[in-house]
């Protein structure tokens, strides 16, 4: 595919998205706040997350804290600098490796903090250092998808992986390409969340190529 302003070769685009698709965000952040509070984390399984509702909702009822706990220990958990040691899934740099192998650009997107704190992106390139991510662009908006789609021709985004209902269904409206491109990537923490398109993440590694190939084919130049 060629680009119509500079008419050099452009590439097909795959969005993925970082806490929680690519990292275990929800269980690392479970973790600090027990920690942080000091609390007793009781039976966890009974109080599991699994996706319905908000997650902020859900820890508050869970361990019968305030909404000011929640955001006491959410700027706790960014000022520490603790999206470095967020442990990453398996197979998700194998996603990520096999994008960049067959000629894609990597899009990397998170939700905007609560609080936007200096050293919130700095945490996120090295995480991203340690674990061999390569990228082209990074994405951090509540709106990343709107985003998105202001910096990239809709047609050459061949697949947004994420690991929210809600992010899934505005990359599907932002990016105008209708609900096939995004894919819902199962983690612990989404297990009772529905959408059309749902994977695992060595699954998805599949999918990139599949969709990919279909792109290069679809746009050869």
């Amino acid at each position: 595919m060629l680009c119509s302003d500079c008419s050099k070769i452009v590439h097909p685009v795959v969005a993925v998205d970082i806490d929680g698709t690519l990292g275990d965000y929800h269980g690392h952040f479970l973790w600090f706040a027990i920690e942080y509070f000091g609390m007793d984390d009781g039976n966890f399984e009974s109080y599991k997350y699994t996706g319905v509702g908000s997650f902020k909702q859900w820890w508050m009822d869970a361990y019968q804290r305030s909404e000011k706990d929640w955001h006491d220990v959410k700027l706790a958990y960014r000022q520490g600098g603790m999206k470095r040691t967020m442990p990453i899934f398996e197979d998700a740099q194998e996603l990520c490796w096999t994008i960049k192998e067959l000629g894609a650009d990597l899009w990397l997107t998170t939700t905007r903090p609560y609080l936007s704190l200096d050293n919130v992106i700095p945490d996120t390139v090295e995480w991203c250092r340690r674990h061999g991510i390569e990228y082209d662009g990074m994405l951090f908006d509540e709106d990343k998808y709107i985003q998105l789609a202001e910096r990239v021709d809709d047609r050459r985004v061949v697949a947004v992986f994420d690991d929210l209902v809600e992010m899934c269904n505005a990359a599907a409206k932002a990016l105008h390409f209708g609900y096939d491109v995004p894919v819902l990537v199962s983690n612990p923490y989404n297990e009772d969340v529905v959408w059309s398109s749902m994977a695992s993440l060595a699954e998805a590694v599949q999918i990139v190529g599949d969709r990919i190939d279909w792109w290069k084919e679809e746009y050869a130049a």
